[in-house]
């Protein structure tokens, strides 16, 4: 709490930016409102916190509201601390974590008001961020040849104690991003099954129903059938509602009858964890995650080549 308060002062009497730190702005709209995310800086240092700012707008007698809970949106930040200020916007403070391979604000939901009672939401995408590139070291002029030997001095010493330490940081950076390519390059190789089973094995590890987090752990679940629906049949799932999507599958030859039937009730369920605060339990959970697996699997065969190719 004392961070949180802390924060909110520094930005009150924080200076002007300064020349050059530009903003990355980015819009999504949807169900008549729209959400404005501005971040400052817009390249990304170890040695600045950046901030977020997140504006929502709406059709009256519409009203918007951002999640209420950001853990577990950032990839390569840490959330420093939140308030919203006399205009309704709300402040984030990001740190960036060094060495991160990217750094990134997920994807999250806005929720839709009527004013009427009915309610809708629609979801913006990632925003990726780039890192600021290094700063150049001078090299420093070539000390004159002296008739004798002189050792170094402390001041070399710690000069070279530096300059090793920088070469130990780049080769640390330099592997970091080795790793990410190689690690991107599998997952392309990756079938769409095989990225979807993976994906989901990894959010079971996270173990976040324990933690009592049912309404991440569900967003999570159901973004990884949406991403495997668009590799596997290119119909654009995590960026559309779940009417919007079964609309279009309808159209596709490739879901029959039964698979939308038990698509619509799987996404429909975890709608209403996710938007409408019904209750679930960690058993609800595993169940909502073997229905996730078995249509995955079910329809990666119905779809595998019949001579041997992969699903």
């Amino acid at each position: 709490m004392q961070r949180l308060v802390l924060f909110a002062a520094l930005a009150a009497v924080a200076l002007p930016p300064r020349a050059g730190a530009e903003a990355l702005v980015r819009r999504f709209e949807g169900e008549g409102a729209s959400v404005t995310l501005s971040i400052e800086p817009a390249e990304v240092s170890p040695e600045r916190d950046c901030e977020a700012v997140v504006r929502l707008q709406a059709a009256p007698p519409r009203t918007a509201a951002p999640p209420s809970d950001w853990a577990g949106r950032f990839d390569g930040f840490e959330l420093g601390g939140a308030y919203t200020d006399e205009e309704g916007a709300l402040h984030l403070s990001l740190s960036p974590r060094p060495g991160a391979p990217r750094y990134r604000i997920r994807p999250f939901a806005v929720a839709v008001s009527d004013g009427a009672g009915g309610s809708a939401w629609f979801a913006t995408e990632a925003v990726d961020l780039p890192a600021a590139p290094l700063p150049r070291v001078a090299a420093a002029p070539a000390a004159a040849l002296a008739p004798a030997r002189i050792g170094p001095g402390a001041r070399a010493v710690r000069r070279g104690a530096l300059a090793a330490l920088g070469a130990a940081a780049l080769l640390g950076l330099a592997a970091l991003g080795v790793r990410a390519l190689l690690r991107l390059r599998r997952l392309r190789r990756l079938s769409p099954r095989e990225r979807a089973l993976r994906e989901l094995d990894r959010l079971l590890a996270r173990d976040l129903p324990k933690k009592g987090r049912f309404k991440d752990y569900y967003i999570e679940l159901t973004l990884v059938v949406r991403r495997y629906v668009e590799r596997r049949h290119g119909i654009r799932a995590p960026r559309r509602t779940t009417e919007e999507f079964l609309s279009e599958a309808r159209r596709n030859p490739a879901f029959t009858a039964e698979t939308l039937a038990r698509l619509g009730a799987f996404l429909a369920a975890a709608d209403l964890v996710k938007f409408a605060g019904a209750r679930t339990d960690e058993v609800g959970a595993r169940t909502a995650a073997e229905r996730a697996r078995d249509y995955i699997a079910s329809d990666a065969e119905a779809a595998a080549p019949p001579q041997g190719g992969r699903p």
